[in-house]
């Protein structure tokens, strides 16, 4: 019952979705209840349908599009009732649904009673696809490096050719995000806290301006600003470069790509060590490779550096 329900409430917000992105605003009022709530952060709070549509034609003025809704999240309450949330994003405005209540009707059909939602980010002027791609380089720090306390296998070859990714990052004026993992536990074998091995390497090290996302575990969505950030930025595309291919690469993509944002993986730009196993012993390449054939199975499109810069680059 409970997957049905979530199924038609699914169904039913993907339509609104459907419907603002064509312009068809008076279908999306249509599926408001008369006496329904908005809550909209932090422009105020919205009684009843009139007050609602006032708000909708108010902001359609601004010429919104490509709504998309990531990470959604439907709880259901009872037979007539549920709950969604999700992050979401347009080309000219983004942020956080707290609470879409959906409720059946005795016509057979789902409609809001509650919608409350915040903007976090709104601008003048719509971004470009490529302003919605960011380049998330991972774990590039001291510790990987010679010298260190888990050298990589072809760790330099790699960060060089994150350092050219970056600067065309940086050139073209797009996103930058720098992932750097801390671990907490003392006993921890490297990334201790205070120490020279947590630092970014220098080639990759970020600007003044650049988000560094601090994590204490593998996933970098995990009690991280990573989501919140990539929700202000409107980032609906992630280019991964960093370490370790088997690890942190591998679990960024997959989460990533669970909550709806489309991921790129650079495979020159990403190294691991080498391992040892009972059945045979691992190279850093051979943990890349493996790992990038699990990517492209539902995890991320892997291009060497200059396919992906002959693809996309200016």
């Amino acid at each position: 019952m409970n997957q049905s329900i979530r199924q038609a409430v699914m169904q039913a917000s993907q339509q609104w979705i459907a419907d603002f992105n064509s312009g068809n605003f008076a279908a999306c009022l249509a599926r408001y209840q008369a006496k329904a709530s908005m809550s909209v952060s932090p422009f105020g709070r919205f009684q009843g349908i009139e007050q609602i549509s006032s708000f909708w034609t108010e902001f359609a003025k601004s010429a919104p599009a490509e709504l998309v809704y990531r990470n959604v999240q439907i709880k259901v309450l009872n037979e007539k009732q549920a709950v969604l949330s999700a992050n979401w994003s347009m080309n000219i405005a983004s942020g956080f649904i707290s609470k879409e209540l959906w409720s059946l009707a005795d016509d057979g059909q789902w409609y809001l009673q509650e919608d409350d939602f915040s903007v976090l980010t709104q601008l003048e002027q719509p971004l470009e696809k490529a302003e919605r791609t960011a380049l998330v380089l991972v774990d590039l720090q001291n510790d990987y490096y010679s010298g260190g306390k888990f050298e990589l296998q072809g760790i330099d070859a790699a960060t060089e050719q994150a350092r050219i990714l970056l600067t065309h990052f940086r050139a073209h004026d797009l996103p930058v995000i720098h992932i750097q993992h801390i671990f907490k536990d003392s006993a921890a074998p490297f990334f201790n806290e205070n120490t020279h091995g947590i630092e970014i390497e220098t080639r990759v090290a970020p600007l003044d301006d650049e988000p560094v996302i601090v994590k204490h575990a593998i996933d970098s969505f995990t009690d991280t600003d990573l989501e919140q950030t990539l929700v202000e930025l409107g980032i609906e595309k992630l280019v991964v470069v960093g370490a370790m291919a088997q690890a942190c690469v591998q679990t960024i993509c997959r989460t990533a790509t669970y909550k709806g944002y489309e991921c790129e993986v650079i495979a020159d730009a990403i190294a691991a060590p080498q391992l040892t196993h009972p059945v045979q012993d691992f190279s850093g390449e051979q943990l890349v490779a493996a790992n990038l054939i699990s990517l492209s199975f539902g995890g991320a499109q892997a291009y060497a550096l200059n396919d992906w810069l002959a693809k996309y680059g200016k």
